[in-house]
């Protein structure tokens, strides 16, 4: 059984989308085959930098498939290690574009790091697509449980963002710190620790902490190799269909390429109406996870939105700014356009 993200500020999160939202990508299913009518002139070459995950799928279905090169560009997908690589190739002009954890874009802008294009909505949060999971028999079976316990819970490492026990420090966290929050839970009396991702079921495992913050497909294995069960999902109630991850390019960039960047939008609307249909998501995750094809069916997916709504993104920025991980208000509508 699984659980759920919940909330920030109630009445923020439940602004009206009608109020703020701005499609910037046309929705719609793409026809193999067909022309792509408006495409940027020439054969233009984008490097978009990666950390390969479930969230950039539909990038890697779009090369694949040839959807770029139907809209005149030549897209070149390169790996990093982590997010602060990525951002430092795009900062040095060595990618145009780069795909990332909202927060941590989100931070820089807001900090300064760098002025941000957000060119795309990559991926939103389904129920179940990020949770705290722990041991049967462990003795935590609610939220309240988590309180205090001298084995912490186990987080990803922060990245982009400084590293703070009592201020969030990427998507996941803010999300579930939120949700801690909504079920009268201090986020400063659970005791989180830092960990790699790929170390966090071993360490659950052997009794290092007492639970771990994961997301797919960590949450399959967990359950799988020791039947973890959820104690909090951190993807429902006021934080449900968060988005977790975007396309960001250099505000300079965007301005001087704009019928490259609008290509690329359309392309990769293309592929992630393509990607509503497990299929092609499936066929590229063993390449971008190394799980398994009995797994990649089993997966928990989020959803891979063909617009941007900056209302919906706008969320993320509003739970960064009332939690204290930025201390500068981020204006996600000015951030796709000018």
């Amino acid at each position: 059984m699984r659980l759920a993200w919940a909330g920030v500020r109630v009445s923020a999160l439940r602004m009206a989308p009608a109020v703020l939202a701005v499609t910037v990508l046309a929705s719609g299913c793409h026809v193999p085959g067909t022309g792509a009518p408006g495409a940027a002139p020439g054969r233009v070459t984008i490097t978009v930098a990666v950390v390969p995950g479930i969230d950039n799928a539909p990038l890697r279905v779009a090369v694949q498939d040839g959807l770029f090169r139907q809209h005149g560009l030549n897209v070149a997908v390169k790996d990093y290690q982590s997010l602060g690589a990525e951002f430092q190739a795009l900062t040095d002009g060595q990618a145009q574009i780069a795909v990332g954890d909202y927060a941590d874009f989100f931070y820089e802008q807001a900090v300064g790091g760098a002025s941000l294009r957000l060119i795309a909505d990559g991926y939103d949060a389904a129920p179940n697509s990020v949770a705290i999971l722990t041991l049967p028999g462990s003795g935590i079976t609610t939220p309240q449980q988590l309180q205090g316990q001298p084995g912490s819970v186990a987080t990803p490492p922060a990245q982009m963002t400084p590293y703070s026990a009592a201020v969030p420090y990427s998507i996941q966290t803010l999300a579930a710190e939120e949700v801690l929050q909504n079920d009268g839970v201090s986020p400063s009396s659970v005791n989180w620790t830092q960990m790699r991702a790929q170390d966090m079921i071993g360490a659950l495992r052997s009794g290092r902490v007492k639970a771990i913050l994961a997301t797919e497909p960590y949450i399959l294995e967990a359950e799988e190799q020791l039947g973890a069960v959820e104690v909090v999902d951190a993807s429902s109630g006021v934080t449900s269909g968060l988005p977790m991850s975007g396309y960001f390019s250099l505000a300079s960039y965007a301005h001087a390429n704009a019928p490259a960047v609008q290509a690329f939008q359309r392309a990769l609307a293309a592929a992630q109406s393509d990607c509503a249909q497990r299929g092609p998501v499936q066929a590229v995750l063993s390449h971008l996870t190394g799980m398994s094809m009995r797994d990649a069916a089993l997966v928990t997916l989020g959803t891979y939105p063909t617009s941007l709504n900056v209302g919906q993104i706008q969320r993320v920025a509003v739970l960064m700014y009332d939690s204290g991980m930025i201390s500068n208000p981020v204006s996600v509508s000015s951030m796709t356009s000018g």
